[in-house]
């Protein structure tokens, strides 16, 4: 008898699962009405394994900003708090994460302070989980403080989206 070639798949690394890329930031609707002018934004989404269930999105959002961040991220924080009370901006409230809008599929978190204001979207998708951030400057606090953010926000978002990851996956 013989045998079959093996067939090898070839798979992107974006289709992985746990593997996170930055996309275009989504529309919809929730997002559409987030803020009067968006001053930066940026989107990021990580691969579910095929199968795995897929909780609605406050589960996610839960998982993300809410349980636990990675300790770097923690300290990240932390330093924030020291440096902005430093140069007079408002420093974070437990409410920053707030849910202040939600779909079955999709989550918006934000707060307004008078330096920016922010929304951060988790919309589940089949076979992702997308988060969003879109950032509105009130003023020239809020600007120097987004231009500091803006360059570590990727490496936070991606940090924080991967732990929930690994947490999901051993709830499903």
């Amino acid at each position: 008898m013989e045998e079959e070639p093996m067939t090898i798949r070839s798979h992107s690394v974006a289709d992985l699962p746990g593997t996170i890329r930055e996309m275009p930031v989504p529309t919809t609707p929730l997002l559409a009405r987030a803020l009067p002018h968006v001053s930066w934004s940026d989107a990021f989404a990580v691969a579910v394994p095929a199968g795995q269930q897929v909780h609605e999105a406050q589960v996610w959002a839960d998982a993300i900003f809410r349980e636990s961040p990675p300790g770097w991220v923690r300290v990240l924080f932390a330093v924030r708090e020291v440096i902005v009370r430093a140069v007079g901006i408002e420093p974070g409230h437990p409410t920053v994460f707030d849910t202040v809008e939600r779909r079955h599929d999709e989550v918006l978190l934000g707060t307004d302070q008078r330096h920016l204001g922010f929304r951060a979207s988790v919309l589940v998708e089949p076979g992702r989980v997308v988060v969003t951030t879109v950032v509105e400057v009130h003023n020239r606090r809020g600007s120097i403080y987004s231009a500091v953010v803006r360059r570590l926000h990727p490496m936070v978002v991606r940090s924080m989206l991967a732990r929930a990851a690994q947490k999901m996956a051993v709830r499903a």
